[in-house]
């Protein structure tokens, strides 16, 4: 058990030297005495010390996870709920062992951090923290969930309230582990992250604790991540360290995901999403994808449109075609600077389909939008353009007077009216489309 599991026991734990950790506690209980049957999966724990310092010897349980109820401190004061797992980098200056990690609950953290930011009280914030203090060495997953950071917060008994009803209610279901790296002691892009797609964090290494990793290290977070896959927060950290970050991540043969990657994988598996990519990598080298509609099955395959035909329908109207294939089966690439390749990917069975599909979206955008018809297999498409030798022949100059006529205004040169239509002609270009002129 790795992230957490709706049925598991669950052990809570708080300390008498903490108000705020107990006041969540207190309110933890009172929500369970109103479910009897939901109290049997709970274990509760006190301590006369601060958590941070307890033993791991001194929490054996049967249960399959441990969530500490806490206060939060910081030097400046803000209030937060939030959520980490414990361990220490470096030195231990906060309980625990140093260069220890504490195995996360990754699941579990994203499913109360999310339940939080839907209820939060007005003037807080929901974040989680990097990994930091004691204890360590636990022998099952555990977290910290937090309320802080100043005595005001950690009297709010509506804010406990929040806390207790997230930590019950927490549903870790189809949560990406990651484990991350890079950013701050509170980790604003990997809050972003849990927040907006199924990627959750177990240990998250700050900028300011790179100097602590190496390779024993970087396979420690993500076994202990129980992490499919790692995050670089690439905006606080340097080259040199991303470069080894990727290094220790190649060893692993582990899969490195920025944020469009996890919000491309709303309804599909990391392992389904590795196909996508390598098949995308293929056919357009650095290429970015998107993925539209719901996939059935993954027997992918690359289909192709005319590239010409593409191009006219999504220069006369890119957010019309957009939208015209959100619902469609496919995958749609872009990069060095093309907004949409003509190379697709689908479902080996969808091709025919979505290729005919594809091509008629594109046809009628023109037909909307511009002057078209078939001779043959192919469209003719007719526009009028305006034509800078017609307006020099009226004595009308490149300046001002091109452009208000290019907007389709009559203008006044020389006590005449010149229109629009006096200064343009048409032009026709030329689409092939196999099969399409009947």
């Amino acid at each position: 058990m790795k992230n957490g599991k709706i049925q598991d026991k669950i052990l809570l734990v708080s300390s008498l030297a903490d108000r705020a950790g107990s006041l969540i506690h207190e309110e933890i209980r009172r929500f369970l005495s109103k479910n009897p049957v939901l109290q049997k999966r709970y274990q509760h724990r006190q301590f006369d010390e601060r958590l941070i310092y307890i033993e791991a010897s001194s929490l054996t349980t049967d249960a399959d996870l441990i969530i500490f109820l806490s206060r939060h401190a910081s030097k400046e004061p803000r209030s937060v709920l939030s959520v980490h797992v414990t361990g220490n980098f470096g030195d231990a200056v906060f309980g625990g062992n140093p260069g220890t990690l504490t195995p996360a609950a990754t699941g579990v953290m994203h499913a109360i951090l999310n339940r939080l930011a839907n209820e939060v009280p007005e003037g807080y914030e929901v974040t989680y923290e990097a990994t930091h203090h004691g204890p360590t060495s636990l022998p099952i997953p555990s977290c910290f969930v937090e309320i802080g950071s100043t005595e005001k917060e950690w009297k709010d008994r509506n804010a406990a309230a929040v806390i207790a009803r997230a930590v019950i209610d927490a549903d870790p279901e189809g949560v990406i582990s990651l484990a991350g790296f890079g950013g701050t002691h509170y980790a604003q892009r990997q809050t972003e992250i849990t927040l907006t797609t199924r990627g959750g964090f177990g240990h998250i290494m700050p900028t300011r604790d790179l100097v602590y990793l190496n390779q024993a290290m970087f396979d420690e977070m993500v076994s202990s991540s129980g992490a499919e896959a790692i995050y670089i927060d690439r905006k606080s950290i340097s080259r040199i360290d991303i470069e080894r970050i990727e290094e220790y991540a190649s060893k692993r043969d582990l899969i490195i995901v920025g944020q469009s990657d996890l919000q491309n994988m709303r309804n599909v598996s990391l392992s389904d999403y590795c196909c996508i990519r390598k098949l995308a990598e293929e056919i357009l080298a650095g290429s970015g994808i998107t993925i539209h509609g719901k996939m059935q099955g993954f027997d992918l395959t690359p289909i192709t449109i005319p590239s010409d035909l593409l191009f006219e329908a999504t220069k006369t109207n890119l957010e019309e075609f957009t939208n015209g294939i959100q619902s469609l089966p496919i995958i749609h690439l872009s990069g060095k600077g093309i907004a949409v390749y003509p190379t697709f990917i689908t479902n080996q069975e969808n091709a025919l389909r979505i290729t005919n599909e594809l091509i008629h979206l594109c046809v009628s955008i023109l037909h909307r939008n511009c002057i078209c018809r078939f001779d043959g297999d192919c469209l003719i498409i007719t526009k009028e353009k305006f034509d800078p030798g017609k307006a020099a022949s009226l004595g009308i100059s490149p300046g001002p007077l091109f452009g208000r006529l290019m907007a389709g205004e009559v203008v006044l040169h020389e006590g005449r009216e010149i229109t629009p239509s006096m200064v343009k002609r048409m032009t026709e270009k030329k689409i092939c489309i196999p099969g399409w002129g009947t």
